[in-house]
C-alpha cells in the first residue's frame, strides 16, 4: 500500500508488540517526549501476550497505520502454524478464542508493505512478505537490497534490532544505536521488538526516523515487565512466555 502526499519530519516505527500492553503503553508515553510527527507498526500486534484485544485496540484509537504480521494473520487462520513451536500455537490458539470480532476485522485489512516518500515498511523480508522469511544474516541482508528501490526498508519480525548500511553493494553493521545516513548509501533496519525482544534486552524496542537530519535512532525503554508476566500467568498462556520477558530471549 502506498500513502500519498505523506512528508513527516521525524517517523517512529515499531513492531512485534506480541500482545503486550504494558509495553506497547510505555512506548507510546516515551515516543510522545520525543518530537515524532508520524508512527507506523510493522505488524505482529498479537500472539504471545496476554492483551490482544487492547494493544490492537489502541493502535485503532491513535490511527496508527499498521502492517500485518504472520502472528497477526495466524490468529486469524490465514496461514498454517504447523511450523510455530508448541508454545507460540498455544498462544495462537489463545488469541483465536479471545479477539473480539472488531479487532479480527482490523488485523484481516491490514496491508504487507506500507510504502511513502523513500520509505518502505514490511513485517518481515521485502523479497517476498507472504513467506515471513527471517533477515538474519548479511547474506539474507545482500539478497533484500535486491527487492526493494527506496533509500531504506524498515522491518521487524526477528524481534532483533540492526541497522545494515549498503555502499554500492558493500554492507556493513554499524555498531552504535544511533548512526547518521551518508549520501549514496541505502540501508536496512530491523526495528527490533516492542512486546517481546530477543537480544538479550528485555527493554522495549523501537527506531526513529530523522529525515531532516538524517539520523536513524534504535531506541530502549523498560517497562512494566512484571505486570506483563502476571497477565500472561493469570490468562493461563504458557509459563515459559512470561519467563522469557525477563531475559529478552
Amino acid at each position: 500500500m502506498r500513502i500519498e502526499g505523506c512528508d513527516p519530519r521525524r517517523v517512529c516505527i515499531f513492531s512485534d508488540i506480541h500482545g503486550n500492553l504494558q509495553a506497547l503503553q510505555q512506548v507510546l508515553q516515551e515516543i510522545a517526549t520525543l518530537d515524532v510527527d508520524y508512527l507506523i507498526c510493522c505488524g505482529d500486534v498479537v500472539g504471545y501476550g496476554a492483551n490482544p484485544n487492547e494493544c490492537v485496540e489502541l493502535l485503532r484509537e491513535r490511527k496508527i497505520p499498521t502492517i500485518a504480521g504472520n502472528h497477526d494473520h495466524a490468529a486469524l487462520s490465514l496461514i498454517d502454524i504447523t511450523y510455530f513451536n508448541e508454545v507460540a500455537k498455544r498462544a495462537i490458539t489463545w488469541t483465536r478464542q479471545n479477539l473480539k470480532p472488531e479487532n479480527e476485522a482490523f488485523l484481516r485489512d491490514l496491508p504487507l508493505t506500507i510504502e511513502f516518500a523513500e520509505m518502505l515498511f514490511v513485517h518481515a523480508s521485502p523479497a517476498s512478505p507472504e513467506s515471513w522469511d527471517y533477515i538474519i544474516t548479511m547474506g539474507h541482508a545482500r539478497q533484500s537490497f535486491k527487492h526493494f528501490g527506496q533509500r531504506v526498508c524498515f522491518i521487524g519480525h526477528s524481534h532483533t534490532p540492526f541497522i545494515v548500511e549498503n555502499e554500492n553493494s558493500n554492507l556493513s553493521c554499524p555498531d552504535k544505536p544511533e548512526i547518521t545516513m551518508r549520501e549514496g548509501c541505502r540501508y536496512l533496519v530491523n526495528v527490533g521488538s516492542v512486546g517481546q525482544p530477543r537480544d538479550r534486552n528485555p527493554d522495549a524496542c523501537f527506531a526513529i526516523y530523522d529525515r531532516v537530519q538524517k539520523k536513524i535512532e534504535i531506541h530502549r525503554v523498560k517497562y512494566d515487565l512484571v505486570g506483563a508476566q502476571d497477565q500472561i500467568r493469570q490468562e493461563g498462556l504458557p509459563i515459559e512466555l512470561a519467563e522469557r520477558l525477563a531475559y529478552g530471549l
